[in-house]
């Protein structure tokens, strides 16, 4: 990636490079297209389409750790809800009583909160030492959930843990579109 940067740079001249590999394409892109199954997904910089994804694909393919995505319906009042979870969110889809959406969120846009200020709670089911952080996986509604947080204090195997995510970094899918909702 780096002797391709420099290239590129080197040349100044437009190139198209494609990749499977999303690392590769978020740090040689300027701007990048995210295909599925031939179609278009999303066009923009790196950083809009990692900030803004439009579709639970794009929001899924890009990042690392992929971006969680937990079932859930909303409650009208600005809440999304279902099997423990409870999510505040900017999406205005969530005004919408009893709609099924697909909360969206971010392993590195969960910070440990109170439970009763939580995003997502459950119990821890592992957690992966990385060095600088660490990936905390635990059991959220019907699925597993990860929480990347900086080196610290390692929770246990089956300690209940919460999670909270700002309501911008809350994002909803609808589920039979896989569009973003607003």
């Amino acid at each position: 990636r780096f002797e391709i940067q420099k290239l590129h740079r080197r040349l100044k001249t437009t190139s198209l490079y494609v990749t499977h590999d999303q690392v590769e394409a978020m740090t040689l892109a300027n701007r990048m297209i995210v295909m599925n199954a031939g179609r278009a997904e999303q066009v923009g910089t790196p950083m809009e389409v990692y900030e803004d994804p439009q579709t639970q694909f794009v929001a899924g393919f890009i990042g690392s750790p992929a971006m969680n995505f937990v079932s859930a319906r909303s409650d009208g009042d600005g809440h999304v809800a279902l099997d423990g979870v409870r999510a505040r969110t900017a999406s205005s889809a969530a005004r919408e009583a009893g709609r099924p959406v697909i909360i969206g969120v971010r392993p590195e846009h969960l910070e440990p909160s109170h439970a009763d200020e939580a995003t997502l709670s459950g119990k821890v089911e592992m957690v992966e030492m990385l060095g600088a952080d660490m990936l905390i996986h635990f059991a959220a509604g019907a699925g597993t959930v990860l929480a990347r947080l900086p080196h610290g204090e390692q929770p246990q195997i089956g300690q209940p843990v919460h999670f909270k995510a700002a309501p911008d970094r809350v994002f909803l899918f609808d589920p039979a579109s896989g569009e973003r909702l607003r």
